[in-house]
């Protein structure tokens, strides 16, 4: 794969990570879910832990 194609990829998939993001939270504040932040805490703590940087 070429570098700009890659970049477009990765590019694409944030947008699509945002989106989803954004829409789980609306739902989850529109039904009053406080305890969603705790998925997120541990997704964090997960990517954190792949991410040997």
């Amino acid at each position: 794969m070429s570098e700009t194609l890659i970049r477009h990829l990765i590019a694409f998939m944030g947008i699509l990570v945002t989106g989803l993001v954004y829409w789980i939270a609306y739902a989850s504040g529109a039904r009053g879910w406080w305890w969603t932040v705790l998925g997120l805490i541990i997704i964090y703590g997960m990517i954190y832990k792949l991410v040997d940087a």
